[in-house]
């Protein structure tokens, strides 16, 4: 837990820096407390991190590059994108920040995408590849911080005010051509087909506030707390953090032993060293067992997961 009091430490002292993805996070219905204060403590950086696979990389900057690429050679919208009244695309600054000093936290972030519509008001959108569940989405509450923070962020540099507030979800739709799968065969390989949806979410400006507070007590916790059942999370984290705490007390062993005989400072590092391997082996057990019940599941929801 060393490196993880000495990050709160500093984090006493200095601004925090969080994205609207990571405040999402405490919306989620399998919110664990004692694993948030861990991943504010390890910069959201878990040691265990798999990055997004290149497919959903691949989608989500082509569905971008679609839309940039539709209004670049007809001057207008897709179709499916008219609904929200998009006129044209607005720039906006690679990485917007917002002090909040109150509580030592800075906001950063990029949004997906910003339309004007006729009036010049702003139109926010943030691209999903997962399937359209609308309000039963179980990611609709993480989504909805997420797209509340780039509003504030684009308000305070005053890109303009934001009008509407929206997920666009690409649905894959391959789920339809179960009976008839040559019906996606072409000469030289195969064509998915996607379906788009589009959700609005209402904007609670005065929601940021709360959320903001909350962070911030997450990350001055003097005690981390209880962790929710069955968070495997939590578990692998703690196996992490037990194991670096009995590095470091093999390492205050040996610090008292630099001035006794040679032979007793060694028979003391061969203990050390060989009550570590037994420690490390037995929390591996199972390692890879709880690394396989937590990619199992809907395949559905994993892009969402990725984008949290």
């Amino acid at each position: 837990m060393n490196k993880l009091q000495d990050s709160r430490n500093e984090n006493s002292s200095q601004s925090i820096r969080v994205s609207p993805r990571h405040l999402g996070q405490m919306g989620k219905q399998d919110f664990c407390p004692k694993c948030y204060c861990f991943s504010i403590g390890l910069g959201f950086r878990h040691p265990f991190d798999m990055p997004m696979p290149g497919i959903m990389h691949n989608l989500d900057r082509f569905e971008k590059l679609l839309v940039q690429a539709q209004f670049k050679a007809k001057g207008v919208a897709p179709k499916w994108l008219t609904s929200l009244g998009c006129v044209e695309p607005i720039a906006f600054p690679a990485k917007m920040v917002k002090e909040f000093p109150k509580y030592g936290l800075t906001l950063v972030g990029m949004p997906d995408e910003v339309f004007c519509d006729a009036e010049g008001s702003l139109i926010l959108v943030d691209y999903k590849s997962a399937r359209f569940k609308g309000d039963d989405d179980p990611f609709i509450s993480c989504y909805r911080t997420q797209l509340l923070g780039y509003t504030i962020l684009l308000e305070h540099h005053r890109i303009g005010t934001v009008k509407k507030a929206a997920l666009i979800y690409f649905e894959n739709r391959l789920a339809d051509y179960k009976e008839k799968p040559l019906d996606l065969l072409t000469g030289d390989g195969m064509r998915v087909p996607f379906a788009v949806k589009i959700h609005e979410v209402e904007i609670d400006r005065k929601a940021l506030e709360p959320m903001l507070k909350a962070f911030r007590a997450y990350a001055d916790v003097a005690t981390l707390p209880e962790g929710r059942k069955g968070c495997k999370t939590c578990e692998r984290l703690q196996v992490l953090f037990d194991v670096e705490r009995g590095f470091h007390s093999s390492e205050k062993i040996i610090d008292g032993l630099r001035n006794q005989d040679a032979s007793m400072i060694y028979e003391h590092l061969t203990l050390a060293d060989t009550k570590r391997r037994e420690s490390r082996a037995r929390e591996s057990r199972g390692w890879e067992d709880l690394l396989t019940d937590s990619l199992s599941g809907d395949a559905d929801f994993v892009p969402s997961a990725f984008d949290l």
